[in-house]
């Protein structure tokens, strides 16, 4: 069967664009103009004010002007952003942000830092982590120790959920059981 010569060419034409597509994808997307940046972190502390300072540069060691960075601290589930929702950097390239003085940190008062790097038009994402011991340590109390309530451990929990709950289960297990019973019964009987 011979095609007509317009789908001949359109179909050499589609295939021809899907190969240019497929061979300069990065052109397509803009990713031979991305660059890495250098992000570094300090920190400072003057009569009770905790500053963070980022610093950003580029791979030459000249500072990036007006780069949007992102400060969150780790939490359990997720990133708590903190400081202005946009930080971008000055003509020298830094951001001082003032931190707070009130977040709970591990039980030595360790809190991870994340500055975050993405969507920008010249610089590739990138995520710097560090350390710092500015947050209040947390107290963990001994189980054992701890009295009945909601929301302590199983072995803590208040006697009356503890009655009820069982109670709520043998009963379920009770009309299963007498269920079964019955239809063991109505199955025993002859006509």
């Amino acid at each position: 069967m011979k095609l007509p010569k317009y789908i001949n060419t359109t179909i050499s034409r589609l295939s021809i664009l899907l190969i240019i597509v497929y061979l300069n994808s990065s052109f397509m997307y803009g990713q031979d103009s991305m660059e890495d940046a250098s992000i570094t972190v300090t920190f400072s502390e003057e009569d009770g004010v905790k500053t963070l300072i980022a610093a950003a540069t580029d791979q030459e060691g000249l500072p990036i002007e007006d780069l949007e960075l992102y400060f969150y601290v780790k939490r359990t589930f997720s990133l708590l952003p903190i400081g202005d929702p946009f930080n971008s950097t000055d003509e020298n390239g830094i951001i001082e942000m003032e931190f707070a003085n009130d977040l709970p940190g591990d039980t030595e008062g360790n809190l991870e830092i994340v500055i975050k790097l993405f969507e920008s038009d010249l610089y590739n994402d990138m995520t710097v982590e560090v350390t710092k011991d500015w947050g209040i340590p947390i107290i963990i109390e001994d189980p054992k120790s701890e009295k009945r309530s909601l929301w302590s451990a199983a072995a803590n929990a208040p006697l009356t959920l503890i009655v009820l709950i069982t109670s709520m289960i043998a009963a379920v297990w009770y009309i299963i059981c007498y269920i079964i019973f019955t239809l063991f019964k109505i199955s025993r009987i002859k006509d």
